[in-house]
């Protein structure tokens, strides 16, 4: 296996090569009137427009994907949310800090994947999830 890479199914492949070039300094590495494929840190995301003709049917994507979450482990999680504030972007709420000392805070993608940045303190060894 070479590597495994998410596609989202959506209408706003564009708004979203251009959210994550911005949020993320991506590289497109394949567009089409009908697919993106994109490129950043070490890890890779595509894009596909719904209702594709394909050889196969199973790949005849009909609704845009709902429920996707994309996890973002970080060292340093305030100074990703500093970076993206600085870029324009607007967080979906505060930076939370949980009682295990998970620290965190989400973005919404033009396609409704939430990307969800998280920082574990390894000084909190134990303690409630919330």
């Amino acid at each position: 296996m070479n590597g495994v890479y998410a596609i989202v199914t959506t209408p706003e492949i564009q708004a979203c090569c251009d959210f994550y070039r911005r949020a993320f300094s991506a590289r497109i590495v394949f567009r089409a009137d009908w697919y993106a494929h994109i490129s950043f840190r070490d890890w890779e995301l595509g894009f596909i427009k719904p209702h594709q003709d394909t050889r196969l049917p199973v790949f005849q994507h009909t609704s845009t994907t709902r429920g996707l979450c994309i996890a973002i482990e970080s060292s340093n999680v305030q100074e990703d949310y500093d970076a993206l504030i600085q870029r324009g972007l607007a967080p979906l709420g505060p930076m939370r800090q949980f009682a295990n000392g998970e620290r965190s805070f989400a973005l919404l993608d033009p396609a409704g994947t939430v990307i969800n940045f998280l920082e574990h303190r390894a000084d909190v060894v134990d303690g409630p999830l919330f």
